[in-house]
């Protein structure tokens, strides 16, 4: 006689996003995947033994069994390095010996610790809303680590990076003798605790890609959304830990992993299917916004991928932590492929005769992604994705958006050379970014976004009080986030700033003009940078 079906599916099923068959006591899926099924009932997890009544009431102890659970996971060498390098970090990192979930059994401690902080820390700051999984795809695909080892080694990479960043952080205001931005003291930290999260990074990072190598040489056998999210990444741990131009390869391969899951003429169900708009979005990003300071004969227009690309950019708006309008991020795009044009005609034309056509038809293809971007209607955009233009998550949206508004038409503005004495037009655009920008404070979910217009900002501008605006600015976001990529804006920043004081007025008759722009100086250093 056949035992009546579970009313749900069990345990296993449920979390890997399977049809159960519900069969008891144990179903047929997990037997086929040769892993114990977990049943159906609720699952117990004991910690801590804890007295309800009596004199001991509220007072913990531990159980033996416990201990020597502990005890075979942790090894004497892992023992020590969990209390020295762990030990001063966040309070999120202390973890049950046993991860509540049953999944992660088979992880070693180090490395259960480094998924958690993915988890609870690093994927929050790449969501503006960090409510639930539903609304973090990022952190949903947790539990598919445990089926691929590539997803694995790649959040481990990325945690201990970050945690890595985080020891340098404190470190950096432990030697300053200052406080953080609540006013309390920072933890205790040192070098050594850094180096050795680096290195854990390194060898995660070297682990997931050979696996990665492996997986592009037979890409037809694999999971495409999977290895896309994989790739978006590694792209995430270049930013945390910025090597100038690896960003590169990875968004152009993701890109062009985009590209091909639209040839397909059925897509496989794939559990990372989910989070496709996200990480299409971001890559799409990263790719313009790496595009501005880079000095390339050809850019490949990512918007012609698909007639869908635009749809996902629009679907992942509301949550993307980079909040640029995709109408803005698709003028800026031109506005790099003008940038280049003049790069490579100053590089080439040197007929007196063609100079002047040549800059007339730059300066008309100029005025008009700048009368694109001056009719872009903020207002409506920040309507449609809150639901409402007076919310207060619609008025930070608009703030931030007016700030990249402003920071792309100074970009349009600086691209052209001949355009590069528009000085007192810029510094107005200038004030117009940090009055928007003030008004998003570092409270607000939103301010993950300024970066970019902050950056901006602060390489355009001569006056010295904008000038320490944008560095406050930039230390408040990477007491924030702290990312590698927000030190490298920093960098940036004031490498502009030398080569324009470097090269000082051109006289007394001609004040207020530079000696070229300082986009174009910036390409003409043939670096990578990434600023986000």
């Amino acid at each position: 006689m056949r035992n009546n079906p579970a009313e749900k599916a069990c345990h296993n099923c449920r979390r890997r996003r399977l049809k159960c068959d519900r069969t008891v006591p144990g179903c047929k899926k997990c037997e086929q995947y040769g892993v114990e099924c977990l049943g159906y009932k609720k699952l117990f997890l004991w910690e801590k033994g804890v007295a309800s009544r009596g004199k001991m009431m509220g007072k913990t102890f531990p159980i033996p069994q416990l201990k020597q659970q502990i005890n075979t996971l942790r090894s004497p060498e892992k023992e020590v390095m969990n209390i020295r390098d762990f030990g001063c970090m966040e309070n999120s990192l202390f973890l049950p010996a046993p991860l509540t979930d049953p999944f992660y059994q088979g992880l070693d401690y180090t490395s259960r610790l480094y998924v958690h902080h993915f988890a609870t820390r690093l994927s929050v700051d790449m969501v503006i809303s960090d409510i639930s999984d539903t609304v973090n795809p990022f952190r949903s695909v947790v539990p598919l680590c445990r089926d691929h080892p590539i997803l694995l080694h790649t959040l481990v990479a990325n945690a201990a990076f970050h945690i890595s960043e985080l020891q340098q952080q404190n470190l950096d205001v432990s030697n300053a003798g200052t406080e953080g931005l609540n006013g309390s003291l920072r933890m205790q930290t040192t070098p050594d605790a850094s180096f050795r999260a680096n290195v854990d990074a390194l060898s995660a990072k070297h682990k997931a890609l050979v696996m990665l190598r492996r997986a592009l040489q037979d890409i037809s056998n694999y999971d495409v959304d999977l290895i896309i999210t994989v790739i978006h990444l590694f792209i995430i741990s270049e930013l945390i830990s910025p090597c100038q131009d690896e960003w590169m390869s990875h968004v152009q391969g993701a890109l062009r992993l985009i590209g091909y899951l639209q040839t397909l003429e059925s897509r496989p169900a794939s559990p990372a299917a989910f989070i496709r708009d996200s990480v299409t979005s971001d890559c799409l990003t990263y790719y313009v916004l790496g595009s501005t300071l880079m000095n390339t004969a050809t850019l490949s227009d990512p918007f012609s991928i698909s007639s869908d690309i635009t749809a996902s950019l629009t679907r992942a708006e509301a949550n993307s932590y980079l909040s640029l309008p995709t109408p803005l991020l698709q003028i800026l795009f031109k506005a790099c492929e003008l940038s280049n044009l003049v790069s490579l005609s100053t590089m080439l034309d040197a007929d007196p005769s063609t100079t002047s056509t040549t800059t007339e038809t730059f300066l008309a293809q100029a005025r008009n992604l700048l009368d694109a971007t001056t009719s872009f209607n903020i207002y409506t955009w920040a309507s449609i994705l809150e639901g409402s233009e007076s919310s207060t998550r619609a008025l930070s949206r608009i703030h931030t958006a007016l700030a990249h508004k402003n920071a792309v038409q100074i970009y349009i503005i600086r691209s052209v050379d001949c355009l590069a004495s528009m000085t007192e037009i810029t510094e107005s655009l200038v004030a117009g970014i940090i009055e928007n920008l003030s008004l998003v404070p570092i409270t607000d979910p939103v301010f993950k976004a300024t970066c970019w217009p902050a950056f901006i900002a602060g390489a355009e501008t001569d006056n010295p009080v904008y000038r320490r605006w944008a560095q406050d600015r930039l230390r408040e976001f990477w007491e924030l986030i702290p990312w590698g990529y927000v030190r490298t804006a920093g960098d940036v920043m004031m490498t502009t700033w030398r080569l324009r004081d470097a090269a000082g007025r051109t006289g007394e008759d001609n004040v207020g003009k530079r000696k070229g722009s300082w986009v174009q100086q910036l390409k003409g250093l043939q670096k990578y940078w990434l600023i986000a």
